[in-house]
């Protein structure tokens, strides 16, 4: 089954980039040597500054030839690449990419290389809870920094958790409860120029993937992929209502085909009483 993005995996070695194409992964990435033959890569994906690196697939539906890498340490214009001809915008701060950015500047910049026909690729140093919140961006691959064929196993149950959902299983009820945000919302003038305090409260019916107490990430439906859902509607600018927000909020979680059906309170924190707002209650229509 393809997965919704590509998984690659930074290699030191051939027969790392042998153990990883045959343990599931899409590509193997790693830089071009002069001075030695095979793929080999420094103890960091870079030592400094943006290099040019190679992408190397197993899938006989991608590409056969290495495809070039661009690697950068912050989001950029990726339209000039397009017209160097690089096929792939890598982005790896060389830390927890998480922590680095926010997921809606990641997203723009995963819809402005789609704009630019140059594929997306997500690095930094990655850990398994990272792989669904950021697989709801729909980045082209996600990159691991180095060989753990436990890890990558993991990550694509985790990838494909969304399709393998049953809907005859077991359904849980995910609770995120007074989640506190500040944002750009209200129709009046006043609330145009002045942030405010935003609740979120929210209840979701999720399928699990699998039956019997779970024991790993890829079998639970992760409660961040809800409080980045909120960020991301927050960080988006301004919003004349809590409906919008509460609308906008359910439609995205709905999108998980694990979610059946969710509540959504939005509540408005700064205008007087303790709060006001607005509750709902949607399904998935299929």
């Amino acid at each position: 089954m393809a997965l919704p993005c590509r998984l690659a995996v930074v290699v030191s070695s051939p027969e790392e980039a042998r153990r990883a194409l045959e343990g599931g992964a899409d590509y193997v990435l790693a830089p071009t040597r002069r001075e030695r033959s095979g793929i080999g890569v420094p103890e960091r994906l870079r030592e400094g500054g943006d290099q040019t690196l190679f992408a190397i697939a197993a899938d006989e539906a991608l590409p056969a030839e290495p495809r070039q890498v661009r690697s950068v340490e912050a989001p950029i214009d990726p339209a000039p690449l397009a017209r160097e001809g690089v096929a792939i915008l890598l982005l790896d701060p060389g830390r927890p990419l998480l922590r680095a950015f926010s997921l809606e500047a990641l997203a723009d910049l995963v819809s402005a290389c789609r704009s630019a026909g140059v594929e997306c690729w997500l690095a930094g140093t990655l850990e398994l809870p990272d792989i669904p919140r950021l697989a709801v961006l729909k980045p082209d691959a996600l990159v691991l920094d180095g060989l753990d064929e436990e890890v990558l196993g993991a990550a694509r149950r985790m990838l494909l958790a969304p399709e393998a959902a049953a809907p005859a299983g077991p359904t849980d009820l995910i609770r995120v409860t007074n989640f506190v945000l500040t944002a750009s919302v209200g129709a009046y003038g006043f609330e145009r120029s002045r942030p405010q305090r935003v609740r979120f409260s929210v209840e979701a019916a999720v399928r699990r993937s699998s039956p019997g107490v779970p024991r790993a990430m890829g079998e639970v439906y992760s409660y961040d992929l809800v409080m980045d859902a909120a960020r991301r509607l927050c960080e988006r600018g301004h919003t004349d209502l809590v409906e919008t927000l509460a609308e906008e909020l359910a439609a995205e979680l709905l999108a998980d085909a694990r979610v059946a059906e969710v509540m959504v309170r939005v509540e408005k924190l700064d205008l007087g009483p303790e709060a006001v707002g607005i509750e709902i209650r949607r399904r998935r229509s299929t």
